[in-house]
């Protein structure tokens, strides 16, 4: 009987040959895998810096937080604003636009009386030494987040325009503008409370108000036609006749009894126009001036394009 070949194999080789690994291409470094926690926060940091751009550049939500723009926008409105459409376009008389409070509050790292308890680290983040928590700006453990709080009103004046009020009536280039979105009347309270009773005063012409005591309109004065209407003072109701400078608005609220706007503040400047109010996603409140209304979900508000 023939017997199998067996196959040896030299051991002796086998043991000698060390194990190896294929050596990288030329040029090419071995890279070590990542820490799992490194992972995560350039994830974190990549959303960050992408919800970033589109937060500051293409769109933007925000909550309507006061009743200067009802009936059009009421409190309880959750927005979607456009901040591409006045990169190709300036705004238009009617417009309604977003953009950054151009009055510095107090106790932010604008104001002359608490600057001073900031260090800039970049913007808009600050190191707020004088508190560890608070609410606006929004800080914790001394670090705050500060930018100015967006506003919506609507382009009443465009520039070169000459604006007047005369018993709540507003006249562009001596005629009247009243479109029907304007609304009068002071609830109180004031939403989201829901109205017990709704005032409708008007101030008699030349009386003092709050609008009289800040006279940053008087370098804008132009003469009425009536030489004889001249008036001493300003005030909410009576109002110019002032002319609008270039590249500046003059911007009221819908509400024109609540709203705090051109007229208080001045001339809003095209450099701080940020958007425009796009889609009103979700909504939640009480109804216009509605008396002893409880707040509600808004139904018929939502998906709705403001204008």
């Amino acid at each position: 009987m023939r017997e199998k070949p067996v196959l040896k194999t030299d051991k002796t080789r086998q043991d000698a040959v060390p194990y190896t690994i294929s050596p990288l291409p030329e040029g090419k470094k071995f890279r070590k895998k990542k820490p799992f926690a490194q992972d995560w926060i350039e994830a974190i940091l990549f959303a960050f810096v992408v919800a970033m751009i589109i937060r500051n550049y293409t769109f933007e939500n925000f909550l309507i937080p006061s009743s200067s723009m009802e009936k059009t926008l009421l409190v309880g409105d959750y927005l979607v604003a456009n901040k591409l459409k006045y990169y190709f376009s300036d705004p238009k008389q009617g417009d309604i636009v977003t953009f950054r409070y151009p009055k510095i509050e107090e106790g932010t790292p604008e104001h002359e009386n608490s600057k001073k308890d900031f260090i800039k680290v970049f913007h808009p983040l600050y190191i707020n030494k004088a508190h560890s928590f608070a609410k606006f700006p929004l800080t914790a453990f001394h670090i705050s987040y500060y930018a100015r709080k967006n506003v919506v009103k609507r382009v009443i004046g465009m520039p070169g325009d000459t604006v007047e009020i005369k018993n709540k009536i507003v006249y562009v280039n001596g005629k009247e503008y009243n479109k029907g979105f304007e609304n009068y009347g002071v609830a109180m309270p004031s939403p989201p409370a829901s109205p017990r009773v709704v005032e409708d005063f008007t101030y008699p012409e030349n009386q003092f108000d709050y609008v009289s005591m800040n006279t940053w309109y008087e370098p804008y004065r132009v003469a009425p036609q009536d030489s004889a209407s001249v008036r001493k003072v300003f005030n909410r109701d009576w109002f110019g006749p002032i002319k609008v400078p270039e590249k500046s608005y003059f911007v009221m609220g819908d509400n024109r009894d609540v709203s705090e706007d051109s007229r208080y503040w001045g001339f809003l400047e095209r450099r701080f126009i940020t958007g425009t109010p796009w889609l009103i996603f979700w909504s939640k409140g009480i109804e216009f001036n509605k008396l002893y209304d409880d707040p509600h979900i808004r139904w018929n508000r939502i998906f709705r394009h403001p204008h």
